[in-house]
Order: structure tokens, then sequence, then C-alpha cells
């Protein structure tokens, strides 16, 4: 292989994918903490510089594949203005992703400490929705809106993923209505404080 750094974008996505299928055929042979870059490389049969040359450890390795699958394709957060709840935050949910993913996830989230990985992976989210109202809101109705951002979407995502490794024991449509059920309303006290409401698709 090619020293170049400068590898085309299809060899490069080649690559990544290799990597990411040596570690899921190394996960059945031994423990994740027990993978070395040795390993990874030996298994996906790509030069050590290789390896590094796109990620710095193998829990980038696991970041990149959390990240490219829920915040580029499963993922939609969007704003939305209604008479009754002006300026909701709408996150949109795509389970056809998760379910496609369902082997390949479920074996990652099995692994102590990956979830953590996982929930790190959502961290620019928040702080993209915190950062749209940073001017907007008085420093009170700031520090509410960052801890209700917090709050709320940290439980989003442990229900849905609860959810998931659970094999979806009640349908979309019904755990769409407990997540909105559970929304938290904070406009009686601070009114520019967006409420955030929750949609699951599955096609």
């Amino acid at each position: 292989m090619s020293n170049d750094s400068r590898l085309p974008n299809r060899q490069v996505q080649r690559t990544c994918s290799w990597i990411l299928e040596a570690i899921l055929l190394l996960i059945d042979e031994k423990p994740y903490d027990k993978i070395t870059v040795s390993d990874i490389i030996n298994k996906a049969g790509i030069a050590r510089q290789t390896f590094y040359r796109n990620y710095k450890d193998k829990d980038e390795v696991v970041m990149r594949y959390f990240s490219n699958i829920f915040n580029n394709e499963m993922l939609i957060v969007e704003s939305n203005s209604e008479k009754d709840k002006p300026d909701n935050i709408i996150l949109t949910f795509n389970i056809k992703y998760m379910v496609n993913h369902r082997t390949n996830l479920k074996k990652l989230l099995t692994i102590v400490g990956i979830e953590n990985l996982f929930a790190d992976s959502f961290s620019e989210w928040q702080n993209l929705l915190i950062s749209q109202k940073k001017n907007k809101l008085t420093r009170e109705a700031q520090i509410a809106y960052r801890y209700k951002i917090f709050y709320q979407i940290t439980g989003i995502l442990i229900v849905i993923m609860d959810w998931f490794k659970n094999d979806m024991p009640v349908s979309i449509d019904n755990l769409m209505k407990l997540l909105n059920f559970y929304t938290v309303d904070t406009k009686s006290l601070y009114t520019n404080v967006p409420n955030i409401k929750i949609k699951l698709i599955d096609t």
C-alpha cells in the first residue's frame, strides 16, 4: 500500500472499513481491552502507519463509527415553530439505520465502557444546541436551557439504547409516545427555552 498520505477518498473509506471489520472480528476472539493495534493491523492486513494515518487508537475507530451512523445518518436535529408550542427542537431518530447495523452495534454496545464512548459522540449535538441559544437568552435561562439539554438528551439516548439492546420490546409508536410523555416542559418558568420533541421513523 502506498505511503502517500493523500490517498483517494474511496481508498481511505475502504481502509477504515477494514480496520472496523478487524475490530469486530477480534471482539469474538478476545476482550476489547486486550485488543492491540498490532492485532488490528494484522487482522486487517494493513501497515501500522496506515492505521495511525487514520486513527489515534482503537477507541477512535469505534467513536467515528458511532458518529458516522448516528450523527450523519440516523439523528436529525431541527427547529420548529408551532402556535401552541413555539420554538420546539425536534430530534428525529431513523430507526432503520439502527436495525441495519444491529449486529455490529449490539456487539460493540456489550463491551464495558463502550457506551461511554457512544455517549461522548453525541456531545457535539449538545454543544450545538446550546450554542444556538447562547446570545438569545438571559443568563438564568441559558443555564436552565443547558441543563435541560443535558438532562433530556442523555435520558432519551439511554432509553433508546435500552429499547434497542432489549430487542425493541414495544412498538416504535409506543416508544415515541413514552419519550414525548417524559418531555420536560419549561415554558411556564422560561418562555424562551424551547421544549424538545422526539420523532422516531423506520422508513
